[in-house]
């Protein structure tokens, strides 16, 4: 039986893990709106009152749950300091992605609900700037390293930025709306890209 409050004797940092991972699940499954905390408690075993000890309110679950989220996918595909060219950089980050969303499904099912719930749900809106935050941190290093190896020197930083979100951005949306990756879209921007360093080179 499930006690009610913070649970006696239990980890904190762990229990709180358990509470994120959870809602995430219920809400990229059924949306801020039909999330139940209830289901959520059920799933990590405690009382619903334990959830609201962590959180407070249901809007800063979910508010929590899109920062552990953001980090933890942005952190993942953002570009490590030894890549030097952008053709390289982008085939890891393609390769990242996939087994990101293969391995944690829910956490791209979360990201790419937000617009939508962003748009239901006013007090969310700030979190759509939090995410292009996000999204400029990696893509802005992207075109930093496209520009500085030659592969976008024809373009400004804001653009090679755009240009990059444009793509990486389109190619996640189709996969995820698909459930599967549309044959040859990441081999094709590969190409593009292979094609603009053997020019540059």
């Amino acid at each position: 039986m499930s006690t009610r409050g913070r649970p006696k004797g239990g980890d904190s940092a762990q229990t709180k893990k358990k509470i994120l991972d959870a809602a995430r699940l219920e809400f990229a499954t059924n949306g801020y709106d039909g999330a139940s905390i209830m289901a959520i408690a059920t799933s990590v075993g405690i009382a619903p009152s334990a959830v609201y000890h962590y959180f407070q309110s249901k809007e800063n679950l979910y508010t929590d749950v899109f920062e552990q989220t953001s980090n933890a996918i942005w952190d993942s595909v953002t570009p490590s300091e030894e890549a030097t060219t952008l053709f390289d950089a982008m085939r890891q980050l393609l390769d990242d992605s996939r087994l990101l969303a293969d391995k944690l499904p829910s956490y791209s099912d979360f990201l790419a609900s937000l617009p939508i719930e962003a748009r239901l749900h006013p007090e969310f809106s700030d979190l759509l700037e939090k995410r292009a935050d996000y999204q400029d941190r990696t893509f802005r290093k992207l075109a930093s390293i496209g520009i500085e190896s030659g592969e976008l020197d024809f373009l400004t930083e804001d653009e090679a930025t755009e240009l990059i979100r444009s793509i990486v951005m389109g190619w996640f949306f189709e996969r995820h709306f698909r459930q599967a990756e549309i044959p040859n879209s990441g081999d094709s921007i590969l190409a593009m890209f292979k094609h603009l360093l053997n020019t540059h080179q």
